[in-house]
């Protein structure tokens, strides 16, 4: 259980491997007994809530200007512009209950979530709420898959089956991920056309 824990705090401050990754081999793990799937969904949780409870209080403590330099410094190690952070928190202060809990089903942007919200102050109990549920779900849809994989294909090895969902995975958050770029641009020069006119 504490191994459970520790990757779910661990997936908060290493995002060396994507966070699904992890947890399909989680859910891989339980058909052979190692955890059962409800338990292994409470202590991942628990371990990123926790995780990201730490940031977000850390935030809270740190003040406003020292969190802003943070933020812009960490958010370049994870690849993010800080144009999108900038947006990232303006839509935090508009839309603050959803997007606590929204935040966290966006890859990367659920590592950044608990520090902006920590920065724009977001209220205890609805980022506390949200985040909660967000990781739930989060981590509830990648271990069953793992689980109900392994079930799906019996004669497949946990490790070539690992593999495989993960390719799967990543190459689906790639063409994701492009398809958002270029519906912004589309928008984006769509809005500069109307400007001119």
């Amino acid at each position: 259980m504490f191994g459970l824990f520790a990757i779910g705090l661990a997936e908060r401050f290493i995002p060396v491997l994507p966070s699904y990754g992890i947890l399909i081999a989680i859910g891989i793990a339980a058909v052979d007994e190692a955890w059962s799937v409800p338990v292994a969904i409470i202590v991942t949780t628990t371990g990123s809530f926790s995780g990201g409870l730490a940031l977000y209080l850390l935030v809270r403590a740190l003040g406003q200007n020292r969190s802003v330099r943070l933020l812009y410094r960490s958010t370049r190690l994870l690849g993010l512009s800080s144009a999108r952070i900038g947006k990232t928190v303006a839509s935090f202060r508009a839309r603050e209950r959803t997007l606590i809990f929204v935040s966290q089903l966006i890859p990367t942007v659920r590592l950044v979530a608990p520090v902006v919200a920590g920065l724009i102050h977001a209220d205890f109990r609805r980022f506390a709420g949200g985040t909660v549920l967000g990781i739930t779900l989060w981590n509830g849809l990648f271990i069953a898959a793992g689980y109900f994989a392994v079930l799906v294909a019996p004669g497949m090895s946990a490790s070539t089956l690992a593999i495989k969902m993960l390719v799967l995975l990543i190459v689906t958050e790639a063409l994701l991920a492009l398809t958002w770029r270029v519906a912004v641009r589309c928008r984006w020069r769509a809005g500069r056309r109307g400007s001119r006119a």
